[in-house]
Parts: structure tokens; C-alpha cells; sequence
């Protein structure tokens, strides 16, 4: 264990959107985690410009911890909700959870005595996708298998939630780029990690904003492009395919007319080919442009997220007890 490591204060960053329903009660229990703690802990809702009263209800809540409320001036995504809740942090370790409780606030306890034994990020893996659907569960399995062989920056199963010390969060504040695929950069930045099986909760209340197989699309394209070259290697393994085909179609050809005479040739044939090579060239021109896309994005070099607002809080348990 580093000597010089301090161990005296925790902040836990919870990013929502539309979560007026399960805000008040995750900040509620995540209080009653903390103050088992002998750490100065504070609680950081990052509020991605929501629509439902998110911000508002998350002060009506009752809490001893001191706790600070971000509101965006619109969406910005959770990936930039995060990235402010980082910037943010004070504490000398952080730990993300969503905010519609269905990451268990107990486990602080258990990322908390990791990270005193000397771990830097303390994260939770999901013991099984048994809740899933066959089909959803099939594509992912899928898709991290061939999106991301090769590279030990994405693990399947591991998500958001997490405890990283703050030379971690450093270390991640210090990455330049304004497209951000956290579930990648955690693991970029390497560091002494540690691994512990959960079982995601049901939502405390109302509806997923996040799991719309179109978001999940889009989130996943990020990945693919944010870490992984894939789509371009795919793109010449097609061409050399398709060069190595036609090669071979033409010296069949050209034996078939040597051997048999001049035919006329086929119009599905030669329509099929058509076809098939504007479809290849028009998905390479596709993958080439989501790369220039984010390329874009980057030399613009626009901030990641406005703030509206930005409002702090110390105990006010004694105040809601009262009114209760």
C-alpha cells in the first residue's frame, strides 16, 4: 500500500436525466451508506439538462452528507454528466453510480476497504445478463468479441459504476479528446484494478433513458470508433476479398470462353455485381466519414458541457425530518 496515499474523504457522483422519481431516494440511501463511513464524503448530482424537475427534487431530499447539485444548460449526454461530476469531485477517491437506484449504494462499502488496501479503481461487474433478452444478450456478446479483439481497454459486463482514486480521475481529466467513451478511457489509463461481481436492482422508479436499442446503437458506434480501428480494417479485408474474386471470376471467364466460345453473358450476373460493389463502396465511404465526423468534432474544440446552475447544500436532515 502507497504511504503517501490519502484515505479521508470520498465524493460519489451520481449523473441523471429525467430522474425526478428515483433521485430523492438514491441520494437518501447513498447518504445512509456514507455516513457509516469515517470519510468526509460529499454526493455530486449532475443534472444533464432534464426536463422532469430532476434538480429540484434532488434538494428536497433528506441528507446529512453536504451535497451539490450541477444542472446543464441542456442533453449533453452522460458521458459529459460524468466528466463534470469528476471535475467537480474533491474527494481523495470517486465513485460513480446512476441515479435510479439500480446500483447498489452498499457496495461504497466494499469499494471503500479496496481501496484502502491499496487498489485505484474498485469496479462492479455484472454476474450474469440473466435479465436480459437472448437476442440482446447474444449482440453484445457479439459485438464485443469482434469489435474489440485485441484490446484490453473494453470488458464486457463492467460498466459506470465504480471507485477510482483521485490520481485515476486525474489521470482521465488530463485526456484532451471532447467525444467520450468513459466505459473505454477507465480502463485506458491502466492502474491497479480489482473486479467484484453484482447483480444490477430494478429501477426505483419510472423508465430506462438509456436503453433504446437506437441509443444503444449509437453508444455502440462510439465505441467501435473511439477505440478500435476495426471498420477500416473490415473495409480492406472487403476490398482485397472482392479484388481476389473478381480475379478469379475473370480467369474462369476466360478459360470458359477458350474451352466453350463466346457466350452472352448474364444481366442478373452483371447487375448483382453492380450492385454489390456500390453497397461496398458506399458503407466504406460511410465509416470513413463517422472517423472525419469525429475529427471534426475534436478541431472544433467546443466544451463538453454548459453549466447552468450550480447549487450546494450542507445537512439538511434535521429540516426534512421536521416537515415530515
Amino acid at each position: 500500500m502507497n504511504s503517501e496515499r490519502s484515505y479521508k474523504s470520498l465524493s460519489v457522483i451520481l449523473p441523471g436525466y429525467n430522474e425526478a422519481e428515483a433521485i430523492r431516494h438514491t441520494i437518501e440511501e447513498t447518504d445512509a451508506v456514507l455516513r457509516s463511513l469515517p470519510l468526509k464524503c460529499e454526493i455530486i448530482v449532475v443534472d444533464d439538462g432534464s426536463i422532469d424537475g430532476t434538480a429540484e427534487s434532488a434538494l428536497k431530499a433528506a441528507h446529512a452528507t453536504p451535497l451539490k447539485v450541477i444542472r446543464f444548460s441542456r442533453n449533453f449526454g452522460k458521458e459529459a454528466a460524468m466528466t463534470a461530476g469528476l471535475e467537480a469531485a474533491s474527494g481523495d477517491a470517486v465513485v460513480i453510480m446512476d441515479s435510479d437506484g439500480q446500483h447498489p449504494p452498499s457496495f461504497i462499502l466494499e469499494f471503500v476497504k479496496h481501496w484502502r488496501e491499496g487498489y485505484d479503481v474498485v469496479y462492479a461487474k455484472r454476474a450474469s445478463r440473466g435479465t436480459d433478452s437472448w437476442l440482446r444478450r447474444s449482440l453484445s456478446k457479439l459485438y464485443y468479441r469482434i469489435a474489440f479483439s485485441g484490446t484490453t481497454f473494453i470488458e464486457p459486463n463492467a460498466g459506470d459504476f465504480r471507485l477510482m482514486s483521485s490520481t485515476v480521475v486525474k489521470a482521465i481529466l488530463s485526456l484532451p479528446e471532447k467525444t467520450r467513451f468513459m466505459k473505454g478511457l477507465f480502463n485506458w489509463v491502466g492502474f491497479k484494478k480489482l473486479a467484484i461481481d453484482y447483480t444490477p436492482r430494478e429501477r426505483t422508479a419510472g423508465e430506462t433513458k438509456f436503453g433504446s436499442i437506437r441509443h444503444l446503437f449509437r453508444f455502440g458506434i462510439l465505441g467501435i470508433m473511439s477505440f478500435s480501428a476495426f471498420p477500416l480494417r473490415m473495409i480492406s479485408r472487403i476490398g482485397f476479398l472482392v479484388a481476389g474474386s473478381s480475379v478469379i471470376y475473370g480467369l474462369y471467364i476466360m478459360i470458359r470462353t477458350l474451352c466453350f466460345g463466346i457466350d452472352v453473358p448474364g444481366w442478373a450476373t452483371l447487375t448483382v455485381a453492380l450492385t454489390l460493389l456500390s453497397g461496398i463502396q458506399l458503407i466504406s465511404i460511410g465509416v470513413l466519414g463517422e472517423y472525419i465526423g469525429l475529427i471534426f468534432t475534436e478541431v472544433k474544440n467546443r466544451p463538453l458541457y454548459i453549466v447552468e446552475k450550480v447549487t450546494q447544500q450542507q445537512s439538511n436532515l434535521e429540516r426534512q425530518r421536521e416537515a415530515a
